[in-house]
């Protein structure tokens, strides 16, 4: 489980033009953002999301839990998550059968939820966008993508450590 932010600074990306061509991509630098809530299920593939929130916070991510929570309502839930100072905060682990498992400082590589992220971080990148809406739809059309093909996504989350571990608990 992570948080991604998006805004409307441009997101450069390799691109290809013809030899002797150079690549011009357009610039934009406007502070506008949003964020993209995602739990990911690394076992079957299994993801789910909240997209355009303005900030980033207990609150809202109790909000995010909750309607995880909600989802999966007959499973107990481990939650896979970075040491952000927010997730410490009471009042996120008082959500019934919601476990949290604290990733080492600074190993985003460990958390399968942030190759999701760069996945989806390609469909915007070398574009510039109208404001922030229009990213956001594009966003959600790719997330939406990945939502329903839940093989994709456990080729790409589900680490072999992970897999390898999960099948020896049984």
């Amino acid at each position: 489980m992570d948080e991604m932010r998006f805004g409307l600074i441009s997101n450069y990306r390799r691109s290809w033009s013809l030899i002797g061509n150079r690549t011009v991509i357009a610039n934009q630098q406007e502070f506008v953002n949003r964020y993209l809530y995602s739990a990911i299920d690394p076992i079957n593939g299994d993801n789910f999301h909240l997209l355009g929130f303005n900030d980033v916070n207990a609150t809202i991510t109790k909000k995010f839990l909750e309607a995880l929570k909600e989802q999966y309502q007959k499973y107990h839930l481990l939650l896979v998550w970075d040491n952000a100072p927010f997730h410490k905060k009471k009042e996120l682990h008082q959500i019934k059968d919601v476990t949290p498992i604290f990733l080492p400082s600074y190993s985003p590589e460990l958390n399968p939820v942030e190759r999701f992220y760069g996945e989806i971080r390609k469909s915007t990148a070398n574009r510039i966008f109208k404001d922030i809406e229009m990213q956001k739809d594009i966003i959600e059309k790719e997330v939406i993508k990945w939502m329903k093909d839940t093989d994709k996504t456990q080729n790409l989350c589900g680490y072999d450590w992970i897999i390898d571990q999960w099948k020896s608990s049984f």
